[in-house]
């Protein structure tokens, strides 16, 4: 495998992590994540057991993780409201494209790259806020307990591509959240993130991989996803009613989607509509027209929030491009 280069940005980090094997042992592992090359590292994230063993909260994923990864040694992970944007298009040679923009406080960003023995190559992207780890939350990623932290990311993943083709995105709702009841081993929003990537290589796929597991929404809000693959097919699954509900749609913002009492309920209809519009007058888009969709509907610092990347995978040829802090006069490319 080639060596990777890392991009010197404050708010863009790039990790490249092969999961499914160990090198040291567990301790030298919380003591230093080793670097292979470059900007390659190896660690074990263990989704097997965690999927086995289940995790029915972030408090249970957490001490999970403790346990698994880190000897007991507390992390704790921090996830406040975001708004993100995400589309599904085709470019004028047929490939597909996923857009997607996550919106969120400001904090800095992963770019994760996960290869394990038992499963599927995959790019992923992480708030590192939501792992305690950034400038604004007081502990940097060279401290050991932002290395500690970090060897949770996996776990952390809020939307990514595989190499089968196969791309997911996590939006938030502003409807009840989900906790599903039906004796199944439950999962929470990231860990099925994780799942997905590692496993699915189709959008059928991935749904029949949700229907297995009870879903426990992370951090106790409400989410959809838009699950698509390189066949074209694009959907949007929801836990609207306690019932995964999959809506058949090529793009998504903030608000519900699938039919019920809170159809339609939530924010992003105006991000929505501008997605609408342009995707009804134009069926073909190159990834730098994709890129510029998403610079449309970004959201500037409003004093909450505001886009802190923006993604366009190529789910053809299992890459992605990448702008951070809206900076779209710099994309950065990303291939295996």
């Amino acid at each position: 495998m080639k060596k990777w280069i890392k991009v010197v940005l404050a708010s863009l980090a790039v990790l490249l992590i092969i999961g499914g094997s160990v090198l040291f042992t567990r301790i030298r592992t919380i003591q230093t994540i080793e670097k292979v090359e470059g900007d390659l590292y190896k660690a074990d994230y263990k989704l097997d057991e965690v999927l086995a063993e289940g995790v029915a909260s972030v408090s249970d994923l957490e001490e999970m993780l403790s346990k698994k990864l880190f000897f007991g040694y507390p992390i704790e992970t921090n996830e406040n409201l975001f708004g993100c944007s995400a589309f599904m298009v085709k470019t004028p040679t047929g490939e597909n494209l996923v857009g997607r923009n996550f919106d969120y406080a400001k904090a800095g960003a992963l770019l994760l790259y996960t290869e394990p023995k038992a499963g599927y190559a995959a790019y992923s992207m992480v708030n590192l806020a939501h792992l305690g780890v950034s400038k604004e939350e007081g502990t940097m990623p060279e401290t050991l307990k932002g290395k500690l932290a970090i060897l949770a990311a996996p776990y952390g993943s809020v939307d990514g591509l595989n190499e089968k083709g196969l791309s997911v995105s996590v939006l938030e709702l502003q409807t009840e959240p989900t906790v599903q009841q039906n004796g199944k081993t439950p999962i929470t929003t990231t860990v099925a993130v994780r799942m997905l990537l590692d496993k699915a290589a189709s959008t059928e796929e991935a749904i029949t991989l949700l229907k297995k597991y009870d879903m426990h929404s992370s951090a106790g809000k409400p989410y959809h996803f838009l699950i698509a693959d390189k066949s074209g097919k694009s959907v949007v699954v929801d836990w609207a009613g306690q019932q995964l509900n999959v809506v058949p749609t090529d793009r998504a913002t903030n608000f519900q989607l699938s039919k019920g009492n809170d159809e339609g309920v939530g924010i992003g209809h105006d991000r929505y509509q501008t997605l609408t519009s342009a995707m009804s007058a134009k069926k073909s888009w190159t990834p730098a027209e994709a890129m510029s969709l998403l610079e449309k509907v970004k959201i500037p610092w409003n004093g909450e929030w505001q886009t802190e990347w923006s993604a366009v995978y190529h789910l053809d040829d299992f890459s992605v491009d990448l702008v951070s802090d809206m900076n779209y006069a710099k994309v950065h490319r990303f291939s295996r």
